[in-house]
């Protein structure tokens, strides 16, 4: 039976086995400053959302983007680090974002489709209804709660290997 690279990795740090070298840290800190570098992003037209959270919509924007940085990264660091746990954490991560990918294009197609230049944000509210029901903020969900515990690994690993460095 062979183990999946996350779980080697997960397995490889709770048992203290694995300690981040000095370029696994650096790529960790690169996902997350560039992570929490990701600004906002709308469909064109759409109002702000007045609720703190922002729209559904937003975040499968921010999903689609976490999985560019994540992709860029490991296109940059996978020939440097090809056995990494670091690296396989960040597979994880994208793997588990990636579903969002095609749903942000989907419904910028929608959005697109009904050619809105601008909308109120009560038609706003009207239009994540219609285009997002509950089965798929379920999924959503569902994929969020996913990614909290590769994201946990993710910030253990670059802890754990900066406090050693």
């Amino acid at each position: 039976m062979t183990t999946h690279p996350f779980d080697a990795a997960v397995t490889a740090l709770s048992r203290n086995a694995w300690l981040p070298t000095s370029e696994e840290v650096a790529l960790g800190k690169d996902f997350f400053h560039r992570r929490e570098g990701l600004q906002r992003r709308l469909l064109p037209g759409m109002p702000a959302c007045p609720d703190p959270q922002g729209w559904v919509t937003e975040h499968v924007l921010w999903l689609e983007d976490v999985v560019g940085i994540v992709d860029t990264l490991l296109a940059a660091w996978h020939g440097y680090l090809p056995d990494s746990h670091m690296i396989a954490l960040l597979e994880a991560y994208a793997h588990q974002a990636r579903p969002a990918v095609p749903y942000a294009a989907d419904l910028l197609r929608a959005w697109e489709a009904e050619a809105f230049e601008s909308c109120s944000v009560e038609e706003a509210g009207w239009w994540e209804e219609w285009h997002i029901p509950e089965t798929e903020r379920q999924a959503l969900d569902a994929l969020n709660q996913g990614l909290i515990p590769i994201g946990a690994m993710l910030v253990t690993a670059v802890e754990r290997g900066a406090a050693a460095v």
